[in-house]
């Protein structure tokens, strides 16, 4: 084989190496983003089944964890996924913060209910797969 031959086939090493990192990292990220609003969830619905009610410091100090911790995680997210195909969680976590203020359990839950189902579903999607790939 030729210098440029060993060339190009280490170039196209290279270059698969950097791609299944990037793709490695990006899984990583999304995975864990998405696992810690599920885990608050969790958590909120946990504290709210004990309670009966979402006018407690537990299930406001939850919340707040929770849009704080998205907003981090998004901000990291924003550059391995589009931005609109992420917005939804956090509109609804934004909704549960009102909810909150008007005392209203029947939407907080209901709107709490969706952020699991996209965290879930974004889960799936936005990991990396076969399907994705194709």
């Amino acid at each position: 084989m030729t210098k440029f031959k060993w060339f190009q086939l280490i170039s196209i090493l290279v270059l698969l190496g950097v791609l299944v990192y990037v793709v490695v990292i990006e899984d990583v990220l999304v995975k864990e983003s998405l696992d810690s609003v599920s885990k608050y969830c969790l958590q909120i619905e946990a504290t709210y089944a004990q309670m009966g009610g979402i006018k407690n410091s537990e299930i406001v100090r939850l919340t707040d964890n929770l849009e704080y911790s998205w907003l981090k995680n998004e901000e990291r997210l924003c550059f391995l996924v589009n931005h609109k195909s992420i917005q939804e969680i956090g509109v609804e976590i934004s909704r549960l913060r009102s909810y909150l203020e008007k005392d209203d359990d029947k939407e907080f839950c209901a709107s709490l209910n969706l952020v699991q189902l996209y965290a879930e579903q974004y889960n799936h999607f936005m990991g990396a797969s076969i399907h994705n790939v194709l």
